[in-house]
């Protein structure tokens, strides 16, 4: 048996499933085994009766009766391990119905065959509305109710022992268990939905909370703890794909100067666009972060020096292009950046060294006039760099 069922537990388990899915496969496989517990419980309860009642039951028609329940059950077991669920999940989300419609198709064939076990095989159907509590909702579960002591009466009229008076008490009986049950799963379900409703709401909030954390609260951009830690994913990253990586460093040219004319809230407002300009400029699979006052950080990923060059031109272009007020009040006419970059691994083999040599090609990109970029090393005799940007000279500081 287990080798037959190696290959569904595989299915249950298969690790290329959502987190989602496949908890939900192993708790629906999970059900229908115990369910087989529950039939199996039946079963001899047949035997059993038909030995203290005399009753007619040859091996052949134990056997038959063993066979459909297996038949049944592997059909159930197949659906939850193989995700066939997903076919019925618009009117049974949790995979409760079916098997509960096929228990009033068990539990009534083995009464046909042993009518004098019906008894006791009755009171089997409060034990399958247990084992779907929380589940399943009320009028479904009435419903199913209905449908199966309407079988059993059908079935008990068939009996010699038949007594209608008796079999209503019985019904009676069994109908006020399954309503109390019923009601007991719809609350169980209901508190059940609410928790899971809380559940992924603080998800929500943890995950907006964490990247809140990360993010720049003025520009909406990522802040500098979260660069340090991305640059340095994506340094082991390149160092094991032996892929290329740029870094610049990005500075708004005579932010002081547009600050002081402009007024503050001005200058919040021109770093907002900036940083949106910058974020539209890139792949998202870059990042754009805010390293502190008016100074920005790109880094873009498996790109060698030539095209990271062409991206820096495009963004020094659109910065230059924005409509914002006060721009006929600066040095050039409109609002510029200058930008010094460094690229992995010609410039250095960790975030510290490409940093340090991007921030260098910043400040030589400032002294040689602003509104430039300049590159700490030359990006390459097959990949020149556009035209317009230069490559940083050896110039001191101060």
């Amino acid at each position: 048996m287990a080798y037959f069922l190696q290959p569904l537990l595989a299915m249950v388990r298969n690790p290329r499933l959502p987190d989602s899915e496949a908890r939900r496969r192993r708790a629906q496989t999970r059900g229908i085994l115990i369910s087989a517990l529950g039939y199996a419980t039946a079963l001899g309860v047949v035997v059993l009766t038909a030995r203290l009642w005399h009753s007619p039951l040859s091996l052949s028609v134990l056997a038959e009766l063993a066979a459909a329940t297996a038949g049944v059950l592997a059909g159930l077991y197949l659906m939850a391990a193989t995700g066939a669920t997903r076919w019925i999940r618009s009117w049974d989300p949790h995979f409760v119905y079916l098997p509960m419609l096929a228990t009033v198709f068990l539990l009534n064939l083995y009464m046909r065959v042993v009518p004098d076990a019906r008894w006791v095989l009755v009171h089997g159907w409060l034990g399958s509305l247990g084992l779907v509590a929380g589940f399943g909702a009320v009028w479904p579960l009435l419903g199913l109710t209905a449908l199966y002591l309407a079988t059993y009466l059908w079935v008990a009229s068939s009996s010699p022992a038949f007594y209608l008076r008796q079999e209503l008490v019985v019904i009676f009986a069994v109908a006020f268990a399954s309503v109390m049950c019923s009601v007991a799963s719809e609350r169980f379900r209901r508190q059940r939905e609410r928790s899971k409703q809380l559940a992924r709401q603080l998800e929500d909030a943890n995950r907006r909370l964490a990247d809140l954390a990360l993010r720049d609260p003025l520009t909406g951009v990522y802040n500098r703890r979260y660069l340090e830690e991305f640059l340095t994913q994506q340094i082991a990253r390149a160092q094991r794909q032996h892929t290329p990586l740029v870094v610049a460093m990005v500075d708004l040219d005579d932010f002081k100067l547009y600050n002081d004319t402009q007024g503050h809230l001005a200058g919040d407002e021109l770093l907002r666009r900036v940083a949106e300009v910058m974020g539209a400029s890139i792949r998202r699979s870059d990042v754009v972060a805010r390293y502190g006052g008016e100074e920005f950080t790109v880094v873009l990923v498996d790109t060698d020096p030539h095209d990271g060059a062409r991206v820096l031109e495009r963004i020094r272009s659109a910065v230059a292009s924005l409509p914002v007020p006060g721009t006929d009040l600066m040095p050039w006419g409109a609002v510029t950046v200058s930008a010094g970059v460094a690229c992995y691994p010609h410039d250095g083999a960790t975030a510290r060294e490409l940093l340090a040599r991007a921030d260098d090609a910043l400040y030589r990109a400032k002294i040689l006039g602003k509104n430039r970029v300049e590159f700490a090393s030359t990006p390459g005799p097959a990949a020149p760099a556009p035209e317009g940007t230069r490559v940083a000279p050896d110039l001191p500081r101060g």
